[in-house]
């Protein structure tokens, strides 16, 4: 019996989680997927992820539901998501959040590694109401290069929805049946660089204040940003070499919404 044939174990995991009024109401927690909110002892509640399978292969299937009602609240992850390679069908993440009265979340995942021959579907929903902000910030490497890996081809499906009020203002969609270095590294696409992140604000508690944002961007021989502001909403581009570079370009973006460089501690740690 060859390996394609063998029944492998695959990870699973689930997270149900309310807060309400800055309190924790609801906490499930299953398989491999954990939460944590330490106690840092500031006004921003800070909720931390943490993966204890370590990385997610094909087959892996995680859920996350989060109901945020009248509270400010950060979310970020322990470490770095790691994609790797594997048999069978795709891995499948399926993320949902619901912001109503007037809650704010600062969304802030570490990076998604992903690693040659991923197999990942992620899928993403915010829904928030009129009265509520967000600010996300997702980053993705092709390739630890840290460790001189090279990413060369794998499979990515990435969809998220930004709904207000049940009405959709924005997806971002990425669907291919297979990345391959040479597409990656075309002028069109990633042009030889291996890192790349999206900043979305929706709310006017965030887009009231964005005037000197361009003083932040960083553009050098390393790192390529910029942003655009339409329709109630301002979307950041960042495109870097590696993920070394990319985190000092976003960090500067992000102590600018956080006055004066008050980032949350989940996002550093």
């Amino acid at each position: 019996m060859n390996i394609s044939q063998k029944k492998l174990e695959k990870s699973r995991g689930r997270l149900e989680i309310k807060i309400k009024d800055q309190n924790l109401q609801k906490l499930y927690q299953q398989g491999s997927s954990k939460a944590l909110m330490p106690d840092f002892h500031e006004n921003l509640k800070q909720l931390m992820l943490i993966n204890t399978a370590g990385g997610i292969t094909n087959g892996d299937e995680y859920d996350y539901k989060f109901e945020i009602d009248s509270s400010k609240l950060c979310i970020s992850t322990q470490a770095a998501e790691k994609i790797y390679s594997g048999f069978g069908n795709p891995a499948n993440l399926n993320i949902n959040l619901n912001l109503t009265n007037n809650s704010s979340l600062f969304w802030l995942p570490k990076e998604l590694i992903l690693f040659n021959n991923c197999n990942l579907k992620r899928k993403i929903n915010f829904n928030l109401s009129k009265d509520s902000n967000l600010l996300l910030c997702e980053n993705v490497i092709f390739g630890r290069t840290s460790m001189k890996e090279e990413f060369e081809k794998g499979y990515f499906s990435d969809f998220w929805n930004i709904n207000v009020d049940n009405k959709l203002i924005h997806t971002e969609a990425i669907n291919t049946g297979l990345f391959e270095k040479k597409y990656l590294n075309s002028f069109s696409t990633l042009n030889n660089n291996s890192a790349v992140a999206t900043i979305i604000i929706v709310g006017n508690k965030f887009l009231n204040n964005i005037n000197n944002l361009s003083e932040t961007l960083t553009n050098n021989e390393n790192t390529t940003s910029n942003y655009s502001h339409w329709d109630n909403k301002l979307i950041v581009r960042l495109l870097s070499k590696d993920s070394y570079n990319l985190k000092f370009a976003i960090d500067k973006i992000l102590s600018y919404f956080f006055e004066g460089s008050k980032i949350p501690k989940v996002w550093n740690i």
